[in-house]
């Protein structure tokens, strides 16, 4: 018996009362695992059935052949359980869109992959939509566009994405429209619209103005709409600050890193509302923001000197993103690689936000 992760999507919206059981070894869930879930290695299943309770469970490994193993187990001692299909694989290909604002002359969703940790977003005015850091479940986008009655005119990658495969060039050729990148960002494929050309990116009635923001990489870039919204990729994040160091160069980015804070994006004005590409905590049905404000006052880093700055990102830099390299060389259109072969080096959460340690009091 299994259950598919949409299916099981639908469960955790609902709130409904179910047991997330995940079999794999509790090596592997520290990194990566469903929020709520409770760890029972499946070799150890036998030993502690007394700790769980009588009402459905929903087994999960890496890709589903422990947890349904673990579920014939449950099954067999009178339990109800499934197994989740693709395991974290496939729980990896769940979406979730969520409205951010309406008004007049558009409207804009927030798309979750939440367990990559990964947001793009879905802008729309008349009947034109641009979306900013599709992923590659392109299906998503083009579904949703159908279900507005939208065409999808324009798609944007803020940066040249170390942690997921983007959807860009695919969603292009889909959907017939225009791509924007940085060729700061080395790209192997033509194409596209240079973004350091365009001022504007326009679509029905808005204008969406580019501002240079690089740190984290050379051709990150941000998008200011009406003076009000900030999309920032993985430039600034709710929660944390962009690492630096996917380009090998850590201090030089560090110190470009803190002009794009001090001279680019902090003399915004205080009420923007931040809207960045990834987040470490992603839920169902709530969006992901926050105004400059808000992060700078919880934040003591924009305080710090260059030097100081420079010193502290570098000397906490995390790990870096799982098989950032290859994902790298993909997305710069140096390696194809099949569906299957996507999956796999998407595996993991994202790892490109530094969290913010240095948390006002």
């Amino acid at each position: 018996m299994y259950i598919l992760p949409s299916e099981l999507k639908e469960k955790i919206v609902k709130k409904e009362d179910i047991l997330l059981l995940d079999v794999r070894t509790p090596e592997e869930c520290s990194t990566w695992k469903i929020e709520g879930s409770v760890n029972i290695p499946v070799q150890e299943l036998a030993m502690r059935m007394g700790e769980l309770p009588k009402k459905e469970i929903v087994t999960i490994c890496a890709h589903g052949q422990r947890s349904q193993f673990a579920a014939n187990i449950l099954n067999s001692y009178g339990f109800k359980a499934k197994s989740l299909w693709g395991g974290m694989a496939g729980w990896n290909s769940v979406y979730d869109f969520v409205e951010l604002a309406k008004t007049s002359n558009f409207s804009l969703y927030q798309i979750k992959r939440v367990a990559k940790g990964c947001m793009g977003y879905f802008l729309v005015s008349g009947q034109e939509a641009i979306v900013i850091d599709p992923t590659t479940h392109i299906a998503e986008y083009l579904e949703f566009s159908k279900k507005l009655g939208v065409k999808i005119t324009k798609i944007i990658d803020t940066h040249q994405h170390a942690d997921h495969i983007s959807g860009s060039r695919i969603l292009q050729n889909a959907a017939k429209s225009g791509l924007y990148l940085n060729s700061l960002d080395t790209y192997g494929f033509t194409g596209y619209k240079k973004l350091e050309e365009a001022e504007n990116i326009r679509a029905g009635e808005i204008d969406l103005t580019v501002i240079q923001t690089p740190g984290h990489t050379k051709g990150s870039t941000s998008f200011l709409l009406n003076n009000q919204l900030l999309f920032t990729g993985d430039a600034l994040f709710i929660d944390g600050v962009a690492r630096p160091d996917i380009g090998d160069k850590s201090e030089e980015y560090a110190s470009e890193l803190y002009d794009t804070y001090q001279n680019r994006i902090l003399n915004l004005s205080p009420k923007t509302l931040v809207l960045s590409a990834h987040s470490k905590n992603l839920s169902f049905g709530q969006q992901v923001s926050a105004t400059l404000e808000s992060i700078k006052n919880n934040n003591r880093i924009f305080e710090l000197s260059r030097q100081g700055f420079v010193n502290y990102i570098v000397s906490n830099i995390p790990p870096k993103p799982y098989n950032y390299d290859n994902i790298i060389k993909a997305n710069s259109g140096n390696l194809e690689y099949s569906e299957d072969e996507i999956a796999e080096l998407e595996f993991g959460t994202n790892r490109c936000v530094l969290p913010n340690t240095l948390v006002k009091k």
